[in-house]
């Protein structure tokens, strides 16, 4: 070591340089480094689902959604839309020939708001309410044990779950890619789930 007082170098086992006779200090010893454990990128929220289970989560849901929708199209008098849209592809009938009016919108009003309750309004609000529920998952999920939280683990608010439903028909117009990204990516997030910063976990 080195005297502080001269800067001559001494012997370490001395209380005094032997140059100057000044007094030295003991430096502490070296400590052993210490290799720090590794520190995870972000807070660890739970297992997340993977694309079999989701998949059958989905049928059960799906299963529910269209005896929820015929219930609903049959409430709000639009069955008449879907048998106009059944002869209408199926049947190739001319649309003018559908209605008693004889004109394609006479015949496309019903078709619309049929398809729009079946496709649309009914999937996002049961979507959306239950995922944003205290229960935070539809019966399929339920019957799956699964759950759809943000990126922190945390209950949804109706807003995201909404931005989550909407953003499966990017996942569907681009050849169901959004879908398969479940099975790719490393916290098996859809497109979907991406865009709304979703995830979907198991049940502790």
């Amino acid at each position: 070591m080195f005297c502080p007082k001269c800067g001559k170098e001494t012997d370490a086992s001395g209380q005094f340089c032997q140059w100057c006779g000044a007094p030295i200090e003991a430096a502490p010893p070296a400590q052993a480094a210490v290799a720090a454990p590794d520190v995870d990128e972000g807070p660890g929220v739970g297992i997340y689902a993977g694309l079999g289970r989701r998949f059958v989560a989905f049928i059960v849901d799906f299963i529910l959604m269209v005896l929820l929708g015929i219930i609903v199209v049959a409430f709000f008098n639009q069955a008449n839309g879907i048998m106009y849209l059944y002869y209408l592809v199926a049947a190739h009938a001319p649309i003018s020939s559908l209605t008693e009016a004889g004109t394609p919108i006479a015949a496309l009003g019903p078709i619309v708001a049929a398809v729009g309750l079946l496709v649309v309004v009914v999937p996002w609000l049961y979507y959306a309410g239950f995922e944003s529920s205290r229960g935070q998952a539809t019966p399929g999920k339920v019957l799956m044990h699964l759950e759809v939280t943000d990126l922190e683990g945390n209950r949804i608010s109706f807003a995201r779950a909404t931005l989550r439903f909407f953003g499966k028909f990017i996942s569907t117009l681009i050849i169901f890619i959004g879908f398969l990204m479940i099975g790719l990516t490393k916290k098996r997030q859809g497109l979907h789930d991406k865009i709304a910063g979703c995830l979907v976990l198991l049940e502790d």
